[in-house]
Parts: structure tokens; sequence; C-alpha cells
């Protein structure tokens, strides 16, 4: 079997997006490339992940041409594969469908870096896309436009997707934005909410990533 450890480690992510309340059923996707193949191993379109293996995860090349696997990969696997082309840097793709994040995709608003937490994830808002079909042809393009350098996109009236250098990133990302999604809608229903500045949130973010923790300063 073909990059068995990441494909363990995406079906293991895969089982942890109903544990975080971030999916139910056979909802979200996880999909990861592997740096020395440039493979990619995503989860299988429509399957109930408790009852997969790893060896039911697909791989195929960044063409979404099959290198392995029985079954029929995510239907949106062209714009997981497009994130990952044009950031070069990132490995690792979360789609759920939490119900915060989701409510402001229906919603078509943005999400401002309203925490710390958020600030330290993101570095800037998530924004919005208008409502893609996986036959419309700007779907593997425009969230793409839209998320531009940030980390994270809403699609319209069908929720959240977040990247990462790792699958480990992405995963937090994900908890983290529907976190933040869940706090403002209850911050808007106390009073007007104050939101971090570009400023404050680009400086976190880089604080977060390059000196906090076991990093040297």
């Amino acid at each position: 079997m073909l990059l068995e450890d990441l494909r363990t480690h995406v079906l293991d992510t895969a089982l942890l997006l109903p544990k975080y309340g971030l999916v139910w059923m056979a909802g979200g996707t996880v999909c990861a490339r592997d740096a020395q193949t440039g493979y990619v191993v995503v989860t299988p379109s429509g399957l109930d992940y408790e009852r997969l293996t790893p060896d039911d995860m697909i791989v195929t090349d960044m063409d979404m041409n099959l290198v392995e696997g029985k079954y029929r990969p995510s239907v949106a696997l062209n714009l997981w594969t497009g994130f990952m082309r044009s950031r070069p840097e990132l490995t690792a793709v979360v789609h759920t469908h939490s119900p915060y994040a989701t409510a402001f995709s229906v919603a078509y608003q943005s999400i401002p870096v309203i925490t710390e937490t958020m600030a330290d994830w993101f570095g800037q808002p998530v924004l919005v896309t208008r409502y893609l079909s996986v036959e419309d042809p700007e779907f593997s393009t425009l969230p793409i436009e839209v998320m531009g350098s940030g980390y994270a996109v809403l699609l319209g009236n069908h929720g959240p997707i977040t990247v990462g250098k790792t699958i480990a990133h992405a995963l937090e990302r994900a908890v983290t934005l529907e976190e933040a999604a869940r706090t403002y809608s209850i911050a808007r229903m106390i009073n007007v909410p104050v939101t971090l500045t570009e400023e404050q949130a680009c400086a976190s973010f880089d604080y977060y990533h390059n000196r906090y923790g076991q990093k040297k300063s």
C-alpha cells in the first residue's frame, strides 16, 4: 500500500472532525500532499469514515489521475489540489460543515479577526465566496482567489475550508475558525464586538509562528 503513514494520518484526522462537532455522517473532506512523491491522499466521496481503513483512502497525482484506491475520491479534488498548486507551501486541506462558520457562509458575511487565537492562526479575516456548485466553472478557482494569502475561506451556502503546511495545522484552523464564529455570534448578541486591527492581527500571527513557545527569540 502506497503512503501508508499519510493515509493513516488522513483517516485519523477525518475521524476527529465529528468529534469536534465539525461534520456529521459522511460530511467533510481531508486531503494531504506527500512532499517526496507529490502524490495526494484524499478521503473517498460519500462514505462514513467510521467504517473505513487507511487502505480505503485514495491516492492520486496532482493532476487527479488515480494512483491507488478502490473508491471515487472527493468530488472537489480539483479544488483541493488547486489550493496546493497555487500555494506550494501548503500540503493539507480540511473541509467541514461546522454550524457557526457555515451560518456565516449562508449569511454571506466574512468572519473578522475577533480573538488573539484567531489572529494566531489566520492573521486576517476569513472571506466568503458566492454559492458554487461542484459543476460551476469557477468552483476550482474562485475560492482560491478569495482566500488569497490567507488560510481559510467560506464557500457560500456550504461551509468552511482551512489549509495548512501540515494536516495538524489545517485541522487546528478548522477548530479555531468554528470557535471564533461561535464567539463572534455570541458577542454580537451582547454588544457591538470590537475586532482586532489589521496591524494587531498580523503582529499576533507573526509572533505565534516565529517566536511563541519553544521557538528561539
